[in-house]
């Protein structure tokens, strides 16, 4: 007896390990269904989950058991994603999602809504929990990333696409920055089962892209992240392989939204790869922005002067040049003003978020879209000549190219508002301080100092002093003050501010009334 039980416990220990294993793999089999935007819900309700769960020794018992301890976690995606990590029995989970599919299998009236996002997200989590308490998460990237592999298709329900309409992309990049990519369009389908190639590209990526890229794939994808799912707009398939040889499996529908860190890894993909027409995890369908906008002024100016220059030269030539370039990627604007030989004028503005803010608030559709033009009688000044050219970019790599005579009727009918914002982008950073005779001119106060205040009242021009208890307070600023005999309170504006010693004020100290403080916005409001 003492050896049979010796023998039993053996083998328990080994249908223990295997055990595992064998709930490992179901739960990593069934995530992949799962997230397969392509299975039709027939082979997610059939058979095949009770045949495995059943083999695993999950107890179907409708829920009860996971109900009791976790309540709305056994039927619903929110409160199970807030519980999760707190399940730690896995025959306890095993049963409920043994469960919950024989709720779709059974009882439901339409066993097709297992497909709904809701629902594919409730087992997605709790196969992807049962898998890590069985071993490690299979859809959750570990190591160090040695090569990412991508499949984004196009092809969803709908119109059957043009035979030369591009309908799938593949790209692979290694960690030594090379770049495989194939676009495929839909064609007549090869006997291979793919469709045809027309177009490939190998190159390389310097070091600085491939580290930008493979920190910020891992970064996201070594975390779980929610998907969405649809049928109507095509899917991604991606492969992430570490430095041990392990491969990853992702897959999601084409209209991905990852960012990590604000970076969205499909528009990285494709600033990085120079590819703009990229699918990647979104499609590629995202509304077009204003990636750059490059401006060029020339001036041809005849002077004729007093005494001339030669026999054979009546003018001189003023040959001036302007241009401005609005970079998003940079976050910059440059001006250059290129006044005459020898002297030439250069301002840079980086604004961090600030540019591309400034370009992403274009309408890229309707930006410059129409030119009215001069009448062909209009007049032509013979010793002088004013032309532009304007190229715009987009961030999905279209062109925009205007040229023409700078002149209201010349330019773009929206020249005007364009180029205020920029004029009023610009100048909000003014000339700084080393030139304002505010700063430079300005007298430090003394512990002696009084400071004293000119302020004129609404609609005023003639300005009165007061006396300031706050040195915060400056000109521009509007305070409250007594005025009158009866010293109601009054909002005015600092127009000057000035500080003398006791005994040189402009006015006697026990004449001169003192400002009450600054205004607030309901100082404002209760003025109406």
């Amino acid at each position: 007896m003492e050896e049979l039980g010796k023998n039993f416990s053996d083998i328990l220990e080994v249908n223990t390990v295997r055990t595992l294993k064998q709930v490992h793999d179901f739960a990593a089999k069934w995530i992949d269904k799962f997230r397969d935007q392509k299975i039709n819900y027939f082979e997610l309700v059939d058979r095949y989950m009770s045949d495995d769960c059943a083999a695993l020794g999950f107890q179907m018992d409708c829920g009860h058991a996971f109900s009791e301890k976790y309540g709305n976690a056994a039927s619903r995606y929110d409160e199970l994603d807030k519980i999760i990590d707190d399940v730690t029995d896995i025959d306890l989970l095993g049963s409920a999602i043994y469960s919950r599919w024989r709720y779709f299998n059974h009882w439901a009236y339409d066993a097709s809504t297992i497909l709904e996002n809701e629902n594919r997200s409730w087992f997605i989590l709790a196969l992807s929990r049962l898998a890590i308490l069985s071993g490690e998460n299979p859809f959750v990237f570990t190591g160090q990333l040695q090569e990412i592999h991508l499949v984004s298709n196009r092809i969803c329900y709908g119109l059957c696409p043009e035979p030369d309409e591009e309908v799938e992309q593949h790209i692979t990049i290694n960690s030594e920055g090379q770049v495989w990519f194939s676009a495929y369009v839909f064609g007549h389908v090869c006997n291979n089962g793919r469709h045809e190639k027309p177009r490939t590209q190998n190159f390389k990526l310097a070091k600085d892209c491939v580290d930008k890229i493979f920190s910020a794939f891992t970064a996201y994808f070594s975390e779980g992240y929610d998907e969405i799912y649809a049928t109507d707009i095509g899917d991604w398939d991606m492969e992430l392989m570490n430095t041990e040889g392990k491969i990853y499996k992702f897959r999601g529908s084409l209209c991905s939204d990852f960012k990590v860190n604000g970076i969205d890894l499909s528009e990285l993909l494709r600033d990085s790869l120079n590819m703009p027409d990229l699918y990647a995890f979104d499609g590629n369908t995202k509304p077009d922005l204003v990636k750059r906008i490059e401006i060029k002024y020339h001036r041809i100016t005849k002077i004729k002067p007093k005494v001339p220059i030669s026999e054979t030269i009546e003018y001189a030539v003023w040959d001036y040049t302007e241009s401005m370039v609005i970079d998003g990627d940079s976050d910059t604007i440059e001006h250059i003003q290129n006044i005459g030989t020898g002297c030439s004028v250069t301002r840079t503005y980086k604004v961090e978020d600030g540019v591309k803010s400034l370009l992403e608030g274009l309408d890229v559709n309707t930006l410059f879209g129409h030119i009215e033009g001069n009448p062909e009688d209009v007049f032509v000044d013979p010793l002088e000549s004013k032309d532009y050219s304007i190229q715009v970019l987009t961030q999905k790599g279209e062109k925009k190219i205007l040229q023409g005579t700078y002149d209201k009727k010349g330019l773009p009918d929206d020249w005007a508002e364009f180029i205020d914002s920029v004029f009023e982008f610009l100048t909000f950073y003014g000339w700084g301080e080393i030139m304002n005779p505010s700063v430079y001119g300005k007298v430090r106060r003394t512990s002696r100092d009084v400071i004293y205040c000119s302020v004129i009242f609404e609609e005023g021009y003639k300005s009165y002093y007061y006396i300031a208890d706050d040195d915060s307070i400056e000109a521009g600023d509007f305070v409250l003050v007594p005025a009158g005999a009866d010293n109601h309170e009054v909002i005015v504006k600092v127009v000057k501010k000035e500080y003398f010693p006791e005994d040189g004020v402009p006015l006697p100290l026990d004449k001169t009334k003192h400002i009450i403080r600054k205004c607030t916005d309901d100082d404002f409001d209760s003025m109406e």
